[in-house]
């Protein structure tokens, strides 16, 4: 099933009961992340619960049928229905979930699948556009500046702050355009005015100032460059200026991501520069050469090796409560040292 734009978010609040295959692709990694946590929430009450919840990476489930089918077919032992994640999909993924397709089992469970970029002819996107009532495909793509400022007028209506236009149109040029990481930037700046009603421009360009972008930009460099001591470096920098290590980790899981896409393209034949020119948004022109090199460097296996630990990582800094800025630079040296 293909949804137009307008009825997205209306399907997404409420999807018909029989609809049990959610793909949710697109070059905005953030939005599918985050549209794929409310469908979950909407299926299962704790998103941790693992009864409740089996969590597949796209390389870890592979082609791999039956087990996909037996997740499926599995009975939560709390009752209720049964989840099934996939993060990171990769074109392999569409042999069990075409089997998934064509099973005829009734049981209660869902299928909620997160992918990036999928070209219209990938069999993955296909499958769960046809005509059939139980699959979807959810296209997640960036938004334009209208959508943008209709998200931060949201999320600060949410947040009960008003704001002047000035300050929601600043806000749209200066926040990064993956939803993810908007989100985490105006979550800082909900904190920074706290007691207070209102956002001023004086708000928006101090959080901006203390964004630490430049020094984040180059530890994200420097890991994927596999330049050790340079990564050192700029960990102890940012951990001086306080810097949240969550948002140094959805940095990078950015940065991967778009090496993953492009390699992904590669794959399929493109060149390393045609590869590049066809992300979205559009890499700036002083990175293209560093990420050039960078795509001779890392395979596909690896950079899907290293996005299921930079999500792992995260997962288990909320989960366990483990000491976040020691396993942030833990995994993030780990990572500049296998290069």
């Amino acid at each position: 099933m293909k949804l137009s734009f307008s009825k997205i978010e209306p399907f997404l609040k409420k999807p018909p009961q029989e609809v049990r295959v959610f793909l949710l692709f697109g070059p905005d990694a953030g939005l599918v992340h985050e549209r794929a946590e409310k469908l979950a929430d909407l299926f299962v009450e704790d998103r941790r619960d693992p009864f409740s919840v089996r969590t597949f990476s796209g390389s870890s489930l592979g082609n791999d049928t039956a087990q996909l089918l037996d997740e499926m077919a599995a009975i939560p032992f709390t009752g209720g229905k049964k989840l099934v994640r996939v993060y990171q999909a990769i074109e392999s993924n569409a042999k069990p979930i075409e089997a998934l397709l064509k099973d005829s089992a009734d049981n209660n469970s869902v299928l909620v699948i997160e992918a990036g970029a999928l070209q219209a002819r990938s069999k993955l996107r296909s499958l769960c556009e046809r005509k059939t009532p139980i699959a979807v495909a959810v296209p997640c793509y960036l938004e334009n500046a209208i959508g943008r400022q209709k998200t931060i007028s949201a999320f600060l209506e949410q947040e009960k702050l008003s704001a002047s236009r000035d300050v929601i149109q600043l806000l749209a040029q200066s926040l990064p355009p993956d939803r993810m990481a908007m989100r985490c930037e105006m979550e800082k700046l909900a904190l920074y005015v706290q007691g207070k009603e209102k956002v001023t421009l004086e708000d928006v360009r101090a959080i901006i100032s203390q964004a630490g972008g430049a020094e984040i930009e180059d530890l994200v460099q420097a890991v994927a460059n596999g330049g050790v001591a340079r990564a050192v470096a700029l960990l102890d920098f940012l951990k001086a200026e306080q810097t949240a290590p969550v948002t140094l980790f959805r940095a990078m899981q950015r940065h991967f991501t778009q090496l993953h896409i492009a390699r992904s393209f590669m794959e399929q034949g493109a060149s390393a520069g045609e590869a590049i020119k066809k992300l979205s948004p559009p890499v700036f022109w002083k990175n293209v050469d560093p990420m050039t090199r960078q795509l001779r460097r890392w395979s596909l296996p690896r950079l899907e090796k290293r996005l299921a630990e930079l999500l792992e990582a995260e997962a288990a800094v909320k989960r366990t409560g483990t000491p976040d800025a020691a396993l942030c630079a833990q995994l993030f040296l780990n990572m500049a040292a296998k290069a």
